[in-house]
């Protein structure tokens, strides 16, 4: 095993048992999508944006297993993040916690935040592979196509990293769960788009920013740096590709499908509900933790504006940012 956490089994058991994902006992999900396909049979020469995507994609190809330093010890005597963010550092519960139980508690979050990503990333790799069935044009097929390879790289990069760490993966949460499923059994081809490219893809690229910035684990650094070049042109592609389309829709499209993003960002914001977990396993004073969880948002507002500002200025360029929109986010004091 070359990455090592000093994960406590009795811990995680009684940690995981009273979270949103225990219902998901089985090893999978099925479902059975209905989908409307085109097959263009126009091939342009014309090089647009989307085309020098898809070159870049092309040459920005890599190899999970063979390009990542998997050899490189994590120091797992450390802990997985720097103590920056953690808004329970100040809870008197918390502080008064010796050290190892710290790391204990730090490295089980991290395998529950990781494996949710994990999730993510396979959901974005299902989303794809369906768009390059129901994307109007070749061009943007293409590109798709190599979306669907880069997801599956992302997938099988945490999958390894989490079997490294032992232990089994963690379910999804049920919020995360569900949009999946809502995804891939929308018929409609924006719908998806929307959900994988601006919606999953925005929330994606926020946090593995934040990990990057956080972590001291040098695989996982070393991976990300890989994870948001793919990222970035996935994220690129949405904009350019959906900004003419919603041009073309009226304000009552535009309103749904602005409430769709925004509904989902709400429902996955705290899926996880990890600190509550937490603070379960350990026997704490819930009611005191939320006050002391709450105090710490209105000190430090700019951490959630950090999280979604890539999705708020994603929806602004593609036109979903529209007025109850902007109101519901300043509301939620989200935007900058």
């Amino acid at each position: 095993m070359l990455i090592h956490s000093p994960l406590n089994k009795q811990l995680r058991q009684t940690a995981d048992a009273p979270d949103q994902t225990s219902q998901h006992a089985s090893q999978h999900s099925e479902f059975s999508a209905e989908m409307n396909g085109v097959i263009p049979w126009h091939y342009p020469q014309v090089k647009t944006p989307i085309h020098r995507l898809y070159e870049l994609a092309k040459a920005g190809q890599w190899n999970a297993n063979t390009d990542i330093p998997w050899e490189r010890d994590s120091a797992a005597a450390h802990f997985p993040s720097s103590d920056e963010g953690n808004p329970l550092l100040g809870f008197p519960d918390y502080d008064r916690l010796p050290e190892a139980e710290r790391r204990r508690l730090s490295w089980w979050q991290h395998r529950l935040e990781i494996a949710e990503l994990l999730h993510g990333e396979q959901a974005a790799m299902l989303i794809a592979s369906q768009l390059v069935s129901c994307l109007p044009t070749v061009e943007a097929k293409l590109f798709a196509s190599t979306q669907v390879a880069d997801e599956a790289r992302h997938v099988e990069f945490f999958s390894r990293y989490l079997h490294e760490l032992g232990g089994e993966i963690p379910p999804p949460s049920n919020a995360l769960m569900n949009l999946i499923h809502e995804c891939v059994d929308e018929p409609r081809w924006d719908m998806k788009f929307i959900s994988c490219q601006i919606l999953i893809e925005s929330l994606a690229m926020a946090r593995f920013q934040e990990l990057r910035q956080n972590t001291r684990v040098p695989v996982l650094r070393f991976a990300i740096d890989y994870i948001l070049r793919d990222e970035a042109r996935h994220v690129r592609f949405g904009v350019e590709f959906l900004r003419e389309h919603l041009a073309t829709l009226d304000e009552a499209a535009l309103e749904e499908r602005s409430r769709f993003v925004l509904d989902n960002v709400l429902r996955l914001a705290n899926s996880l509900n990890i600190y509550n977990r937490i603070g379960l396993a350990k026997g704490w004073d819930l009611a005191e933790l939320r006050r002391h969880l709450r105090r710490y948002r209105l000190q430090h507002p700019e951490l959630n504006r950090q999280r979604f500002r890539q999705l708020t200025l994603n929806m602004d360029a593609v036109g979903l940012l529209t007025t109850a929109g902007r109101t519901r986010l300043e509301r939620m004091n989200l935007l900058s």
